[in-house]
């Protein structure tokens, strides 16, 4: 109601004006056209983000197909097959291919034959040309990627530099390609290449997803190399590389079992072993010893490979051949699948001739030649074992008939085995039953004839009516390790005895009592201990013993025979070195060992007082003034004749054994010896 009472009616003009409301809708129009444009707008982002989101779900899902597979897989080549299946199937790319680095030229890229196509028959000229090229390092898509380490795109292989099957790749409809390495360290080992039909974008993250492809493929390849190397280390030698004992045998009982299927497949295996090849290592040291044997194994393939590959050139058959090596200086070969022995003959004869020429180590010539052992399969049932050890008893004998031959295991060599291996068997139990006798060869003053002491000599009383000397079984002993307990007994037995004498015979001079140690004894740790605990428990005055070694002992191991030595003359034990004058560098190596007495070789004792042994004369001379030199007595081994006693007595010699004076005799003829004695 206005003022003054009157009633109005409500105009819209009243209060509002026309013109602003024309313009608020035009800016609601506006408004609502912004927000439908940034939803709409939103929706676009949100859509490609969960394209995006799903692409990537979909890469990690193909490297993690990829890896598992690389994992779990057998080999390289099924690895990289799934790998180029699983790629052209996620890419929808019409081919992929794999190059591999040539072993032997880690600058060539060689086509191992791994390839995918999803349909290859359009496509097949491109594959093929793909299968027959190489690619030296910088040449081409793969040779690029091999030389860069770094993954590449082509977009238009038509307009592509350096791409060397533009051609047929026009041809097949082919546009777009990449490749990229599969990498052990910095090592390109693989190139993998795929290619589409369209004309692709480069794709970083795709190609970074494929570097990580390429990390998980290089994993399988450096874990088979790895598996690979530990196989081989396992079967070859370290040193020379070739086949070892474990391959050898593997490689003679294979060729052993299609003999049996095959009675005329001939098989036979040889032994070889270094002629003075411990002499080398003695005296050149271990590392030029280590140089021969590399170079005697390269020499022993090339010559066996030589023959091959003549044989072959003319036309001719020839056996399978495997050349390896046990360990030390022995090598041994197993051949197979011959008619003719003569061609065992000639693989042996070829092999010691490729010995006879000397090895050049550091400048110096270095002659290390070979006895050979053979040994044929030539009846059902052979082992590998038995073949073995046929043909090293083969090579012994070869040794023993001069060296550099080749003898062959045959009827007489059998039978000697056999009773070397009965001879083994019965002196394992000899000790038990306490079949080892020692006797005892006086040593006597050659002035005055008295007797000075005693050598211990071991016999064994294998029957009743047989007394075997140590010449025919203290090798045996010696290998098998018998040698340790039996030299234990020797030592103690021989101890008992002239502490027995010593108490006996007070009222004269105590006698010594010399006893002879093996290398292996020797050698063994604890020793010294042992004679130590001798002397203590027999009571015998440890000035009276006597150990008599080889020179053998002496440069096999020069420090630790020198430490032994030390040690026992330590102990008041006296040193003496056995048949001196035979080994290879008494006098070089005399003057560094704590001996008291040489005892010198019968050899050089047999022709004395002889006038036609002029120069023997003259040997022995020098060793008793070098002796005197070093003020070492000497004992003359082997004396047999009274001309002999008075030349050796004339020349200065100071002590004498042999049959002149006694032969070895039992415990208690020794002693009635010292009773009759003056």
């Amino acid at each position: 109601m206005f003022p003054g009472g009157r009633m109005g009616v409500l105009n819209p003009s009243d209060f509002v004006n026309s013109t602003d409301v024309d313009e608020e809708i035009v800016r609601l129009r506006r408004r609502l056209a912004r927000e439908r444009t940034a939803r709409t707008t939103a929706e676009g982002i949100a859509e490609r983000g969960l394209r995006a989101l799903y692409l990537s779900q979909q890469r990690i899902e193909l490297l993690h197909r990829i890896a598992a597979k690389a994992n779990a897989a057998a080999d390289t080549r099924e690895a990289l097959s799934y790998a180029i299946a699983e790629i052209c199937t996620h890419t929808g790319w019409a081919f992929g291919h794999v190059y591999l680095a040539d072993e032997t030229n880690r600058d060539l890229l060689v086509a191992p034959q791994i390839w995918f196509s999803a349909n290859p028959e359009p496509l097949m000229p491109f594959i093929t040309e793909s299968l027959e090229l190489q690619f030296a390092r910088g040449v081409g898509l793969p040779g690029r990627v091999l030389d860069t380490l770094m993954p590449i795109w082509l977009v238009d292989l038509g307009n592509a530099d350096n791409f060397l099957r533009r051609d047929v790749a026009r041809q097949c409809g082919l546009h777009s390609a990449f490749a990229f390495p599969v990498c052990v360290q910095d090592e390109v080992v693989a190139v993998m290449e795929f290619f589409a039909r369209e004309n692709l974008a480069e794709d970083a993250q795709f190609l970074e997803l494929m570097a990580q492809i390429g990390v998980q493929l290089g994993r399988v390849i450096e874990r088979e190399r790895f598996t690979a190397k530990l196989y081989f280390d396992a079967l070859h030698d370290s040193l020379t590389g070739l086949p070892n004992r474990a391959l050898f045998a593997e490689r003679v009982a294979i060729a052993l079992e299609r003999r049996e299927r095959r009675p005329e497949y001939g098989v036979a295996v040889l032994f070889l072993d270094l002629d003075g090849f411990k002499f080398i290592n003695d005296s050149l040291g271990h590392q030029v010893g280590d140089d021969v044997l590399v170079a005697t194994g390269r020499r022993l393939a090339d010559v066996l490979a030589t023959q091959a590959a003549a044989q072959a050139a003319a036309g001719a058959d020839w056996p399978m051949i495997t050349l390896a090596r046990l360990g030390g200086d022995e090598f041994t070969v197993v051949i197979e699948d011959f008619d003719d022995e003569a061609a065992v003959h000639a693989v042996a004869n070829a092999m010691l001739g490729a010995l006879a020429e000397p090895h050049l180590v550091d400048g110096n010539e270095i002659h290390s030649g070979g006895s050979i052992g053979l040994a044929f399969a030539h009846k059902p049932g052979a082992t590998v074992q038995g073949l073995l050890r046929k043909a090293d008893t083969a090579m012994y004998e070869a040794k023993a008939r001069g060296r550099g031959q080749v003898a062959v295991f045959d009827k007489v060599l059998q039978q000697r085995a056999s009773t070397r291996l009965q001879t083994e068997n019965d002196l394992r139990g000899a000790l038990r039953r306490e079949e080892f006798q020692l006797y005892y060869q006086p040593i006597v003053e050659l002035k005055t004839g008295t007797i000075s002491g005693f050598e211990a000599l071991l016999r064994w009383q294998r029957r009743p009516d047989e007394l075997v000397a140590p010449g025919h079984f203290i090798d045996i002993a010696e290998e098998t390790g018998l040698i340790v307990t039996i030299g234990s007994w020797v030592l103690r037995e021989a101890c008992e005895a002239t502490a027995r004498w010593h108490r006996r015979f007070a009222h004269r001079k105590p006698v010594t009592m010399s006893i002879n140690v093996s290398p292996r004894q020797f050698l063994q740790p604890g020793f010294v201990e042992f004679v130590e605990t001798t002397i203590r428990e027999t009571g015998i005055d440890p000035a009276t013993i006597s150990l008599e070694i080889t020179e053998g002992i002496a440069i096999a191991n020069p420090d630790r025979a020198v430490h032994i030595m030390t040690e026992l003359r330590a102990l008041g034990v006296k040193m003496s070195l056995d048949d001196f004058g035979t080994g290879y560098s008494s006098l070089g190596h005399l003057h560094r060992y704590p001996f008291n007495t040489l005892k010198l070789d019968r050899s050089f004792v047999l022709g004395l007082g002889e006038g036609s042994d002029r120069i023997g004369t003259g040997i022995v001379q020098a060793v008793l003034d070098l002796a005197s030199t070093m003020n070492l007595s000497v004992i003359a081994e082997g004396l047999e004749t009274n001309r002999q006693r008075r030349h050796l007595r004339g020349m200065g010699c100071e002590f004498g054994q042999g049959y002149f004076y006694s032969k070895p005799v039992s415990a208690e003829s020794a002693e009635l010896l010292l009773v009759n004695a003056r």
